[in-house]
């Protein structure tokens, strides 16, 4: 494979076995966002330890001279659905709101980001990875609802990718989600 093409997608995980803590990290350094983000500050210092303690795993878009295009974080994390809430009755119940708690719960998109001279179309590739995984687990363990929070002007692009809204959660961030 030539310098600076795809390589592949590869778990962090993975990558930690082969290369160490100390390469891994030298290799995530490497990674600039596309977007001014926290996306960027996430990858270089929190992917490994929260890939370590089980709280995520996180997915790596690389090229053949292990340059990352991309990545995006899973974990696990319930969200309280609002009284007000934007998703009908049908949905509520599909994804199983309890009726006391108003909370279900939920896998979580924590982080998707690209590099400027990631392909077209990487981010819906990744998205497509983690899908898969969530299945995965959906078949051992259960849980219906993929869940993602984003800013306003990323909200058409997870539309596209079919997401619905479930609220703004009053802060920066509106709260989407999708059913496996």
């Amino acid at each position: 494979m030539s310098s600076g093409t795809l390589y592949g997608i590869v778990s962090l995980s993975e990558m930690i076995l082969e290369y160490g803590e100390e390469g891994m990290n030298d290799i995530l350094s490497g990674f600039k966002s596309v977007h001014e983000s926290d996306t960027e500050d996430s990858l270089h210092t929190k992917a490994i330890p929260m890939e370590k303690r089980d709280l995520s795993r996180t997915f790596i878009a690389l090229t053949s001279d292990m340059r990352i295009l991309g990545y995006i974080s899973l974990s696990i994390k319930c969200m309280r659905i609002p009284d007000d809430t934007l998703l009908s009755r049908n949905v509520q119940r599909q994804i199983n709101v309890d009726s006391r708690t108003r909370v279900a719960q939920s896998y979580l998109i924590g982080q998707l980001s690209r590099s400027a001279d990631a392909p077209k179309g990487l981010g819906a590739e990744l998205i497509g990875v983690a899908i898969g995984e969530i299945r995965g687990s959906k078949r051992n363990v259960g849980c219906r609802m993929v869940r993602l929070d984003c800013r306003d002007e990323l909200v058409p692009y997870y539309r596209g990718q079919g997401f619905r809204m479930v609220a703004h959660d009053g802060n920066s961030l509106n709260q989407m989600m999708t059913l496996v």
